[in-house]
């Protein structure tokens, strides 16, 4: 038979196996594309993004402790003073029955000023114990106005029939005080 059968010892197989993978190729033939003297590309490129991946952490490490030692976000903060009112406060007591009574708090809120989101003072927190006294939730009353006061104000002001816009006005800071002293 002739046409190169298998069986014919003199005829070069094209699929036998010519020992390592791609043997037949020159390991040179790939950088035909690089320039004479150009740099060798690096072949392992792990540790530059390990690297770069360090970095970012490290920046954004450095941004956090910045913020957190600045004191976050208190740009815009706005800090206004005033006549500062009465606070009195009775000690609760207890009975034979060991019942205790709770205490009685009695608060004016100067009505001069007008109080809002990001305002800072003793007027803030003067409004926030009236209003913590009336039984709205203020979260701490530390002075400073911020989301849960505003919630506050704006039930408050909805409850006593005043536009709920959240800003403690003299209106609403009124009411206040003239909630105070009927439950006082």
């Amino acid at each position: 038979m002739s046409g190169g059968d298998e069986r014919d010892g003199g005829v070069e197989d094209w699929f036998e196996d010519v020992g390592e993978p791609g043997g037949f190729r020159d390991p040179d033939a790939e950088t035909w594309l690089e320039e004479p003297g150009a740099p060798a590309r690096p072949t392992d490129r792990r540790p530059l993004i390990l690297a770069l991946a360090g970095a970012v952490v490290l920046i954004l490490l450095a941004f956090g402790i910045v913020r957190l030692l600045s004191g976050g976000d208190d740009e815009g903060v706005t800090v206004t003073t005033s006549v500062p009112a009465t606070v009195e406060q009775t000690q609760p007591t207890t009975t034979a029955a060991e019942t205790e009574t709770a205490p009685a708090v009695t608060a004016t809120v100067p009505e001069d000023v007008t109080l809002k989101n990001g305002d800072s003072g003793d007027e803030v927190k003067q409004l926030q114990e009236a209003l913590t006294a009336l039984g709205y939730d203020v979260g701490e009353a530390d002075g400073a106005f911020g989301a849960a006061t505003e919630e506050a104000v704006k039930q408050f002001q909805a409850d006593s029939g005043i536009e709920a816009d959240g800003v403690a006005g003299p209106q609403t800071l009124t009411a206040v005080n003239e909630a105070l002293s009927a439950t006082g």
